[in-house]
């Protein structure tokens, strides 16, 4: 979608302009899917490819989160959409990991809760 020059000075602009800015978490209980729909919006992003969406898991860039596959600490990246930048928060699902969920819903304009009905 973009190229990574024309991406880095979109972001540059739009974080001249705070209304245009919204940070966004991801919340939901454990194994629901929050870091497989962070890869997807990501993916939509064109930051990786959309067969990689899913299984990457771009957002558990630490080794004990990729040996225990689970999200341990919240992290972050920014997203375009329109004429927005979205911060998208990923956050973990553990109950031992609430503090780090705590701290991220204290940041965000908004929440995406992930509910597993199956």
């Amino acid at each position: 979608m973009f190229g990574q020059e024309a991406r880095y000075k979109t972001i540059s602009n739009l974080m001249k302009t705070p209304q245009n800015i919204r940070n966004v978490s991801i919340v939901a209980h454990v194994d629901h899917g929050k870091t497989t729909l962070a890869d997807c919006l990501i993916a939509s992003n064109g930051l990786i490819h959309r067969k990689q969406a899913g299984q990457l898991k771009l957002l558990d860039d630490r080794f004990d989160e990729q040996d225990r596959g689970i999200t341990m600490k919240s992290s972050s990246i920014a997203l375009l959409h329109k004429d927005h930048l979205i911060n998208l928060i990923d956050s973990p699902g553990h109950l031992e990991f609430y503090q780090e969920v705590s701290a991220a819903l204290r940041l965000t304009d908004a929440a995406l809760l992930v509910v597993d009905t199956v």
